[in-house]
């Protein structure tokens, strides 16, 4: 399913059955690339249960930018992580969330962690699953025919092992939404920054 945004077309290669759509959206400025998403997060009913548990549950974003090329594979010019981790606070009842640039935050007072309480899950959740003006990587020497993997997943891979094997959509709702983005082409006047060798 394909649909038209502000950075491009949007492949969208997984889609929650009851209709919602994530909301994909690409901008380009002189400086960076960002992305901005919301996706319609539903947890399944045995995740919501593990977390009023004490259960600490990883959501991971993540983007590569690929360029490609007609002889070879798709050249790799980099890539963006964030991880979110979302834990109830028996004590205080409230939720705690934590974003972690890079690898998964494992360290709930790792350097660099953005920390935020809420006093209900759904706040939790709607600022677990969105993503604002995100920089994923510069502008400098793209040259528009770019594209952008991203991928937004509960990472069951941190989850205790009873909870790691979640149902598909056909019964729950989805673990995982990817999608391809078109980079937009550099803004009118500005040549861009690349050499035409042979890659």
């Amino acid at each position: 399913m394909a649909a038209f945004v502000a950075g491009g077309v949007v492949d969208a290669e997984v889609m929650p059955a009851d209709g919602a759509q994530p909301l994909w959206q690409l901008d380009r400025d002189s400086d960076a690339l960002y992305l901005s998403a919301r996706i319609p997060l539903e947890l399944p009913a045995s995740l919501t249960d593990a977390l009023h548990r004490g259960v600490p549950l990883h959501f991971v974003w993540r983007a590569e930018l690929r360029r490609p090329r007609w002889y070879w594979t798709d050249r790799r010019l980099g890539s963006a992580t964030r991880t979110v981790r979302l834990v109830y606070q028996p004590l205080t009842q409230r939720w705690r969330l934590s974003v972690q640039e890079g690898d998964a935050l494992n360290d709930v007072a790792a350097p660099g962690a953005l920390h935020r309480s809420f006093d209900t899950l759904g706040e939790a959740l709607a600022l677990a699953r969105t993503v604002q003006r995100w920089r994923i990587a510069p502008a400098t020497g793209l040259r528009g025919d770019e594209r952008l993997e991203v991928e937004f997943r509960i990472d069951t891979g941190q989850l205790p092992r009873p909870l790691q094997i979640l149902p598909g959509p056909t019964s729950e709702p989805p673990s995982g939404w990817r999608a391809v983005l078109a980079v937009p082409a550099p803004p009118a006047g500005e040549a861009a920054q690349t050499s035409e060798t042979h890659e």
